[in-house]
């Protein structure tokens, strides 16, 4: 008897803590995260979606008409969580500030990624970090610092905080969303927290992304509508490196067919 129980638990343990996914916590890097995996066989490509401030992995995985276009086209969904802003808060926020003083999330985002990758069968190298509010600041400030631990990024409605850095490394392929009318984080930045901190401005942000890619000229190479989206893009920038920016009328939100929009430009095709 002894024995068999001795057995179980072996056996038994280790199926437990594979046991995670889209219902229970994945645990990685000094925190957690939840997933959901399309039905066929991997190895897939991955949308890692990045909360806004005070929010929830979980939450992430709510916005159904999200999750289910990516998976429709064969994506993992990956929804980390942000660390707890104060002892006892399910929300968490992202240190996309860089302070030494709380975790570091770009370790953690790849610890995430490659852990997800390990468990569910996922593309390391073909990983979207998108992200939302708080999440898109984040993913700016990977993608500004370190550029080579995604494929590319998709940040909405989120900016680098100032100071803006001196200068962002490269090369790296982003794609920035936000709303015209945004007034939680408009697009020239606002001071928040009792004037202690202010967001950047988005396209002084594009100029420093444009000076690390050896974008060619400041200028736009192209333009074009798809839907409610008017897209900008810079070509003849650093091999391998791409830009874009698109601008919807509404506000502070991820706009109805962002997804799609995304996962098209994460794929190179053109804009309809």
């Amino acid at each position: 008897m002894i024995l068999l129980r001795a057995l179980l638990f072996l056996f038994l343990v280790p199926l437990a803590a594979e046991a995670c996914g889209a219902e229970a916590p994945c645990e990685a890097g000094g925190g957690a995260y939840l997933a959901e995996v399309p039905p066929s066989a991997g190895p897939h490509p991955a949308m890692i979606l990045l909360h806004g401030y005070g929010g929830t992995g979980a939450g992430m995985l709510r916005d159904r008409a999200l999750v289910e276009a990516a998976l429709a086209r064969g994506y993992a969904v990956v929804a980390p969580q942000g660390a707890p802003r104060q002892e006892g808060d399910r929300g968490g926020a992202w240190n996309s500030f860089a302070s030494h003083e709380r975790r570091d999330d770009v370790a953690f985002l790849s610890a995430v990624a490659d852990d997800a990758a390990a468990r569910f069968a996922l593309d390391r190298g073909r990983m979207l970090l998108s992200g939302f509010s708080g999440g898109g600041m984040m993913a700016w400030r990977v993608a500004c610092d370190a550029p080579a631990a995604f494929a590319a990024y998709a940040p909405v409605a989120g900016l680098l905080w100032r100071p803006l850095p001196v200068g962002c490394a490269g090369p790296v392929s982003l794609f920035h969303v936000h709303g015209w009318a945004d007034e939680v984080v408009p697009l020239e930045g606002r001071s928040v927290a009792g004037g202690r901190i202010t967001q950047g401005d988005l396209f002084a942000g594009l100029a420093l992304l444009r000076a690390a890619l050896g974008c060619p000229k400041d200028e736009p190479d192209g333009y074009a509508a798809s839907g409610p989206f008017l897209l900008r893009s810079w070509e003849g920038c650093a091999a391998g490196a791409r830009l874009a920016l698109a601008l919807h009328p509404g506000g502070h939100r991820i706009p109805e067919g962002w997804a799609a929009l995304a996962l098209d430009w994460f794929e190179g095709k053109a804009a309809d």
